[in-house]
């Protein structure tokens, strides 16, 4: 059983491409933060591991994967979806905009590795959905309640494709036994149900639940394939 650190055996095993992945995936803006070379290893690894699962799975569906490119930044910075500050994903321009110092994760009193790994898993989820033919219902202009259906699947869709993809690693032998536990704990901390993120729930933006954050999220873990987090076509 492999006990190390998911950075620490991924940085042995990829040694000879995490350079090569960072220079290819990783467009970084001056910034203090920007320049934790531990963090931004991190994130080169998860990163590396995201294309090679989402290639992998592509290329089994008949496609090809696309991969999205990885901004580092500090405070705030424009993008082509308007300014973003923690970490986001832009639709427009293929790119995951992400402050090294994990403002959201500070917010919830988690800093664990793995829980970085996840934030970054999921922007890539949101890529997944953007260049793959994933299918939504339409929604009719002021149908809030429409709306935040269609936010919570895509919410959850995301945290089940992080599921799948945590899968892929722990196949490989690159977790420890607690990262799945702190994946759960970082969904169960970001549950619409929380106290802290009662703020949000006044507009359509939802992510659903802490109970069905994680159960989607193992749902993935179970998963083998995209169509195993289809949360458009079964019950939240």
């Amino acid at each position: 059983m492999v006990t190390a650190s998911l950075l620490a055996i991924a940085t042995w095993l990829h040694a000879p491409t995490i350079s090569e992945a960072a220079e290819a995936s990783i467009t970084a803006v001056p910034a203090a933060n920007a320049g934790n070379d531990d963090v931004k290893q991190l994130v080169s690894v998860v990163l590396a591991e995201t294309e090679d699962f989402w290639g992998a799975t592509f290329k089994a569906g008949g496609s090809t994967y696309e991969e999205p490119k990885l901004v580092l930044f500090t405070g705030f910075i424009a993008t082509a979806c308007g300014a973003v500050s923690g970490t986001s994903y832009c639709a427009a321009d293929h790119r995951i905009y992400l402050d090294p110092a994990f403002p959201e994760l500070r917010q919830v009193g988690l800093t664990g590795d793995f829980a970085k790994a996840l934030i970054v898993a999921r922007e890539v989820a949101y890529h997944v959905q953007n260049i793959s033919a994933v299918p939504q219902q339409l929604v009719a202009d002021g149908d809030q309640q429409a709306a935040i259906i269609r936010s919570e699947q895509v919410e959850l869709q995301a945290d089940c494709f992080a599921g799948l993809w945590s899968r892929y690693v722990q196949d490989k032998g690159l977790l420890e036994g607690t990262d799945l536990a702190q994946a759960r704990e970082l969904l169960r901390s970001l549950g619409d149900d929380r106290a802290a993120n009662a703020s949000g729930n006044s507009t359509a933006k939802r992510y659903g639940t802490s109970e069905q954050r994680i159960r989607w999220f193992d749902r993935g873990l179970a998963g083998k394939a995209i169509a195993d987090c289809n949360t458009f076509a079964n019950p939240l």
